[in-house]
């Protein structure tokens, strides 16, 4: 559920401010609101600053991840952090000289790839060539003899111009390099090639020279990896001071006072009223308005707390104002999961990756690996009931008695995924009339439903095949007027009046969505014949020697390795999609939230659940 917040106006001296933002620092329970834009130079100059280390840590993570065999930067931060230092800071330089020795290294290192970028460029213009020096070309054109250096595209003999001599310094697959000598000026039709400023040697001597700065420039680069904690802490250092510049520049000034604005939970209002009577501030609460960009927090039982880690993956949150969905997100993706990968063996390949995964990440946060228990045990159930074990429907007895024969129907599954997509968007409707139950707006939201359950039997009729109930002609009837009548206040009809108008598409948006839920039944089946389909070439080849033995073995895995990870993005495109825009849309969620982030350093203390 989404947790109450009451919005804090804080008054203060504007000498005091300092120790106010300390103090509150150290309270650590006030998302804070800015009363204006924080704007001073040393907030910009601490920006830069961060920005600055931020980019050399980049660069010192990817070092240290090349150095140990390749490891992710986040992985390289994570142990070191967690080793508890063991990259210590060998060079006993300060973190800004560091970063600062950091930066001219990349920059030097910049300018030698750019460098032996050009020195490759001039090699390949000057080897087909030879090793010459062009200064001698020059003194024989002092003395009256011409030469020239040209490539000649074919393989053909060369025929050289009159009372000239020609030379085939090299030839390849695509032509001849060649040089034409002469005492008086001459042409010839092929590619001139314009004299080198030096010789093949000249240039060979500074690529090494050039390769051996990079190398020496990498080295340094790796050794500086040593210092990487350093400059996480410093980092992490800087990050606190910009926090704290902007809470401080954001403050609001009137004469000798300053104030700020924030909003904490309301179960920690008696720990801001004990510390503003210990500093002596001046303090207001009360409860946000309509209009206030209020922070979202949320806190839910353990149970549903497993879905968190993936609306922090897609980076989706509730407003304020908004609702919970969380324990309705759980529960039908799990059932959609269930339905999309459809197949036992891979829910207890996916449970098995899963156990494993947490047996060796021990330290690693649960929600994930408790999530993912849950959809491969959902999916086994399901593959059970359907019958289906690594795309092979069950012939045996034991196996077939654990079926559910209803579920054999592919017209029944059909049925079942527009049930679900009628009963979903319900739930939503109903919610919206609980939410609205002061207001005849509730009355509208009883009216979707019967319009969402009209609209089930029509696409019912429509896919399946199904007779259209005729009492349902009334229902819609119904619902519909309750829908004209209800849905927009007489005080808002005047601003509002627009949804009136594009009732008829949103009526058919609602039967669109219901056929939406199809897609389970159609990335179901899909699954289930791509698996078959790959069960069927292993066993034409067979396991009848060694070599049909291999092939049919390689063909299973990377068939069935390539449909569980498509089945996988299915749940994520598709899956998700049916509970973030389908019901959301419904429910009039818009997903407008964002996190409330208390000011605190060094992340603080965790608030009480």
């Amino acid at each position: 559920m989404i947790v109450r917040m009451k919005k804090v106006t804080l008054v203060c001296l504007a000498d005091d401010r300092s120790r106010t933002l300390e103090a509150l620092r150290d309270l650590g329970v006030l998302h804070l609101a800015h009363i204006k834009e924080p704007e001073s130079a040393d907030l910009d100059k601490t920006r830069g600053e961060l920005h600055r280390a931020q980019s050399a840590l980049n660069l010192m993570g990817f070092n240290l991840s090349r150095k140990d065999n390749g490891t992710s930067n986040a992985d390289s931060e994570s142990r070191i952090v967690a080793a508890g230092g063991a990259a210590e800071n060998r060079s006993g330089q300060p973190a800004q000289e560091i970063v600062n020795s950091v930066h001219d290294l990349i920059s030097r290192k910049k300018e030698l790839a750019e460098k032996l970028e050009s020195l490759h460029s001039e090699k390949a213009a000057i080897e087909p060539f030879g090793n010459f020096d062009p200064a001698l070309i020059e003194q024989l054109a002092k003395k009256g003899i011409i030469v020239k250096l040209y490539h000649w595209r074919s393989r053909k003999p060369v025929v050289p111009p009159e009372g000239t001599t020609l030379l085939v310094l090299k030839q390849d697959s695509i032509g001849q390099h060649i040089a034409i000598a002469g005492r008086e000026e001459f042409t010839f039709a092929a590619t001139e090639i314009p004299l080198p400023r030096r010789s093949l040697e000249e240039v060979l001597a500074e690529l090494e020279t050039a390769k051996a700065d990079f190398e020496k420039i990498e080295t340094q680069l790796r050794e500086f990896s040593t210092s990487f904690e350093t400059v996480v802490n410093h980092v992490s250092d800087l990050a606190e001071r910009v926090k704290y510049l902007q809470a401080r520049d954001g403050m609001g000034t009137d004469r000798k006072l300053a104030y700020l604005q924030g909003f904490c939970p309301f179960n920690v209002v008696d720990q801001i009223r004990a510390s503003v009577a210990e500093h002596g501030w001046g303090l207001a609460i009360s409860d946000p308005s309509e209009t206030d960009r209020v922070p979202t927090l949320i806190r839910n039982p353990a149970w549903i707390r497993i879905i968190e880690p993936l609306f922090h993956m897609l980076k989706i949150l509730p407003g304020y104002h908004e609702v919970d969905v969380s324990p309705s997100f759980l529960v039908f993706l799990s059932i959609f999961f269930a339905m999309i990968v459809g197949d036992a063996g891979y829910g207890l390949m996916f449970l098995a990756l899963t156990l494993f995964g947490r047996f060796k990440m021990k330290k690693a946060p649960r929600e994930p690996f408790n999530l993912m228990t849950l959809f491969s045990v959902c999916t086994i159930i399901w593959g059970i009931l359907s019958g289906s074990y690594f795309g092979i429907v069950s012939a045996s007895a034991p196996l077939r008695r654990l079926r559910i024969e209803w579920l054999q129907s592919r017209e029944n599954v059909m049925n079942l995924c527009l049930f679900l997509g009628a009963l979903h968007l319900s739930i939503a409707h109903i919610w919206n009339a609980v939410r609205m139950i002061n207001s005849t707006r509730a009355i509208a939201q009883l009216g979707w439903i019967c319009i969402t359950w009209t609209m089930y039997f029509a696409a019912k009729a429509m896919i399946v095949g199904s007779a259209f109930p005729q009492w349902s002609i009334p229902v819609a009837v119904g619902g519909l007027i309750a829908v004209i009548v209800f849905m927009t206040p007489l005080s808002k009809f005047k601003s509002e009046w627009v949804y009136h108008a594009i009732l008829p598409q949103t009526i058919m948006s609602t039967f669109g969505d219901i056929l939406s839920y199809l897609r389970l039944f159609a990335l179901g089946i899909a699954s289930l014949e791509l698996a078959g389909a790959f069960n069927t070439i292993a066993s034409r080849i067979g396991f009848s020697g060694v070599l049909q033995g291999l092939g049919s073995a390689i063909i299973l895995f990377l068939g069935h390795g390539l449909n569980v990870v498509l089945s996988a993005l299915s749940v994520l495109v598709h899956g998700i999609r049916l509970n973030a825009l389908e019901f959301s849309t419904h429910l009039g969620l818009e997903w407008s939230g964002f996190r409330y982030e208390p000011f605190v350093q060094n992340k603080g203390r965790e608030i009480k659940r």
